[in-house]
């Protein structure tokens, strides 16, 4: 095996770069998986182009899948030859959120691709005990989709039973159209997708929201949406949210907010006055008995949902400067990008 790898390498503020980096070797407890598929997730935008790498030099890339090549300890062998997803949250799995096996809320966490080295890369190292065997009938492409799938059926899971009732989601990027599509899985008998870019809604409709929207249209319900998600991280579309959701209904907040947030009194007052429920979602769950990972991907193996419709773009290493630059300053349309090193 060739001792050095390609990987895109973060050197600074807005200065990524495809280089030659010597190939990361497995400790006791670690494995080498060959990167085949690696999403590019909206948070490595802000990373890559803004002031929220933890250090550089760094590699990004979370959202991946792969093969494992080696292993660091010979009770993991198993594990070599094996098509893998990875779990990129590293617990501390000492603090008393990790004791109750609430690992997405660890207060003391790692993470491949922001807090330690990623995958876009040939090849990353990634705890045997984050691996989770790739159903055969699954690609590569499908098994990177896993994690944004595992976040979104993470924030369905917080609100509980659905069924028969009417939601609504502000913001139709990858994780707000995996959240329709869960929210479908579930029951949802109506369900409503906001989005300012147009492009998005023919792929919206296919996956199964019913109708399409901008921002600034109001279905005329006059009782209200029955639970309403703000998955774009914008803070109109909060506002927007309160002000949909029916008295007593349910809201729940997954899109990260960049800038700063003011409510106003009124704004503030829908949460009041309507005894509105709001929850709030972080990342997914990896337990061993109660996993969004396993559930997710048991569904999909059992084709009961597919990820492949989200995928629009599939590049190189080589490619991905060039394009990255084009996402962040808007001049391409596109769902999800596929990095195949």
């Amino acid at each position: 095996m060739t001792r050095v790898m390609k990987a895109l390498v973060l050197e600074g503020r807005g200065r990524l770069r495809l280089a030659e980096v010597p190939l990361p070797e497995p400790r006791s407890g670690e494995a080498l998986v060959r990167v085949r598929a690696c999403g590019i997730c909206g948070s490595d935008l802000p990373r890559i182009f803004g002031d929220i790498a933890y250090f550089y030099p760094l590699i990004p890339g979370h959202e991946f899948s792969g093969e494992v090549v080696a292993v660091g300890g010979r009770e993991d062998e198993r594990w070599v030859g094996e098509r893998v997803v990875v779990y990129p949250l590293l617990p501390c799995r000492k603090c008393p959120y990790c004791e109750m096996g609430w690992y997405e809320l660890c207060e003391d966490y790692g993470y491949l691709g922001s807090r330690q080295n990623g995958a876009f890369a040939e090849y990353v190292v990634a705890p045997v005990a984050n691996l989770l065997p790739l159903p055969g009938n699954l690609s590569f492409e499908e098994g990177a989709l896993t994690e944004p799938a595992a976040v979104a059926f993470h924030a369905v899971r917080r609100v509980g039973e659905v069924m028969g009732e009417s939601a609504a989601v502000f913001g139709l990027g990858p994780v707000g159209l995996l959240l329709g599509m869960w929210l479908k899985l579930a029951g949802v008998r109506r369900l409503i997708g906001y989005d300012v870019d147009e492009h998005k809604f023919a792929l919206a409709r296919n996956l199964g929201f019913d109708v399409t929207l901008f921002p600034s249209f109001f279905p005329a319900e006059p009782e209200g949406i029955d639970l309403v998600v703000e998955a774009s991280g914008s803070a109109r579309a909060l506002v927007d949210a309160l002000k949909l959701v029916r008295k007593k209904g349910k809201v729940l907040l997954l899109g990260n907010q960049e800038k700063e947030l003011t409510l106003q009194p009124a704004d503030f007052g829908h949460i009041l006055r309507k005894e509105l429920t709001v929850f709030g979602s972080w990342n997914s769950s990896f337990t061993f008995l109660d996993s969004d990972w396993k559930k997710v991907l048991d569904l999909a193996a059992g084709r009961r949902v597919s990820f492949a419709p989200l995928i629009s773009h599939r590049i190189r290493l080589e490619e991905a400067p060039a394009f990255l630059s084009g996402m962040r300053e808007r001049r391409l349309s596109y769902v999800k990008v596929v990095l195949i090193p």
